[in-house]
């Protein structure tokens, strides 16, 4: 396995609207030397959106779900903008069926006023799901079976302490080893800010979690 990785992380107010992600595409396109790893964040505003519809359903005033069809829509507007038509419906098949999910937690947390750490965790890591499943679609337009998806749940491990997450690097390293054959000569797209925790739940790295991926 080559050491030669080409690391790129991009920020959601680099994948604000559609023009945005066809600007990074270029820019990983460009790349062509070594092996590349694509760290992205969330799209601009979804993740803050996501927790505020968790707000909405712990208050109980105020449906939540007209806000997550609202970000959802953004999304499968993007999508649909940037995507050929095979890809850009399943895209929008995956991401309505997340939602599907999403509504099921969000009835829970209405029926007891609170959506505790793994909730919240679960929810808000859906952002980075989403705009990371849409780039790789996109670069697998030119390059159809040279794209690889990894979510970093598979590989990246933290145990919650006083101060908060700490990535447990022995067992991450021996994870992300065992996936690295299947991702020899492509270009890896990854999710930022979404881990496991010891126990084998979703959890994140926290506000900002995608710059530390």
């Amino acid at each position: 396995m080559s050491s030669n990785w080409v690391v790129h992380k991009f920020g959601g107010s680099s994948l604000a609207d559609a023009g945005c992600f066809r600007r990074v595409a270029e820019i990983v396109r460009a790349q062509h030397e070594g092996m590349q790893a694509v760290v992205l964040s969330a799209c601009r505003g979804v993740t803050d959106a996501l927790y505020e519809i968790l707000n909405l359903a712990e208050r109980q005033d105020t449906s939540p779900e007209p806000r997550l069809t609202e970000v959802r829509d953004r999304l499968i507007g993007i999508a649909q903008e940037v995507l050929k038509p095979g890809a850009a419906a399943a895209y929008i098949a995956e991401i309505k069926s997340d939602c599907r999910e999403i509504l099921g937690i969000l009835q829970t947390v209405r029926l007891i006023r609170s959506a505790g750490r793994n909730i919240r965790d679960l929810v808000a890591g859906y952002g980075e799901i989403w705009s990371t499943r849409l780039f790789a679609a996109l670069l697998r337009d030119s390059r159809p079976d040279g794209v690889a998806w990894l979510d970093a749940r598979q590989v990246l491990i933290v145990q919650w302490g006083p101060l908060g997450p700490a990535v447990q690097w022995e067992e991450s390293r021996r994870r992300l080893n065992e996936k690295l054959p299947e991702l020899e000569g492509k270009t890896v797209v990854i999710t930022g800010f979404i881990a496991t925790d010891t126990q084998g739940l979703q959890t994140i790295l926290g506000r900002n979690g995608s710059d530390y991926s």
